[in-house]
């Protein structure tokens, strides 16, 4: 892909899975294919594998936004910044807080809610908090966010079993524009970008088996081209058709 004006500087702020099947590894190699580059501030560390997830600790909001900090301190300009697995709601505020400040006020931002592993474990502590209100500061600065059917379904609480009632549940998000992945439904999935009133449909092809960190990816692969400057619908669309090249070489 052609770059414009030169490689483009993603900023994500997720967990580290150690196996690379997810999180800031899997972040990093899918905004290197989409043609940008990444810098990577954890927000968390997970212990997990192919066996699946068995515990996480979140780090502190002071050090998150203090690695956030040391990344937008130099001559590199950030383009785009992709928000993953952030472990806690005191690290949702504090980030959504540095995301409002110079230099990365004005820059594209994709938010991931990631509230549990594959496997089904825990990743993310609301303290106090319902869920959807302690990811309200990340929504409410994010241009997009990605959450898949069972993440929307549960920050809502609203059924998601129809189109109709998935685009409902999206827009009590509060968030600009929302990529509902439709993977855990049955039969062709399709996702649909709900912007407004305006609503884009998505449809892909069932694979066999279950892949870890197709969410990561794409939305990492999203925030890289659309700090290329592409139009909304049409990085949703290339991040889809990275992610899918990404699953049929896995499966070879």
């Amino acid at each position: 892909m052609r770059k414009r004006g030169g490689t483009s500087r993603v900023l994500i702020a997720a967990g580290h899975d150690p196996s690379g099947g997810a999180g800031l590894l899997a972040d990093l190699s899918a905004v290197e294919a989409a043609g940008a580059r990444g810098w990577a501030a954890a927000a968390a560390v997970t212990a997990q594998g192919q066996g699946g997830a068995r515990g996480y600790c979140a780090v502190t909001p002071e050090l998150l936004v203090a690695q956030v900090d040391a990344l937008v301190g130099g001559p590199e300009r950030i383009a785009a910044v992709k928000v993953g697995m952030i472990g806690s709601a005191r690290n949702a505020a504090a980030l959504a807080a540095r995301l409002r400040r110079a230099p990365l006020a004005r820059v594209p931002v994709v938010v991931d809610p990631v509230l549990a592993a594959t496997s089904g474990a825990a990743l993310f502590d609301p303290g106090p908090l319902t869920l959807l209100h302690a990811f309200e500061p990340l929504f409410e600065r994010a241009a997009l966010a990605t959450p898949n059917l069972l993440e929307l379904r549960t920050l809502t609480g609203l059924p998601v079993r129809t189109d109709a009632e998935a685009i409902q549940a999206a827009r009590r998000l509060g968030c600009r524009a929302v990529l509902v992945k439709g993977g855990h439904r049955r039969g062709a999935p399709v996702d649909l970008l709900v912007e407004g009133r305006r609503v884009t449909r998505f449809e892909g092809r069932r694979r066999k088996g279950t892949a870890r960190g197709t969410g990561c990816r794409l939305a990492s692969a999203v925030a890289a081209l659309l700090a290329q400057r592409l139009p909304l619908a049409e990085a949703v669309a290339r991040g889809k058709a990275l992610v899918e090249r990404y699953l049929d070489g896995a499966a070879g």
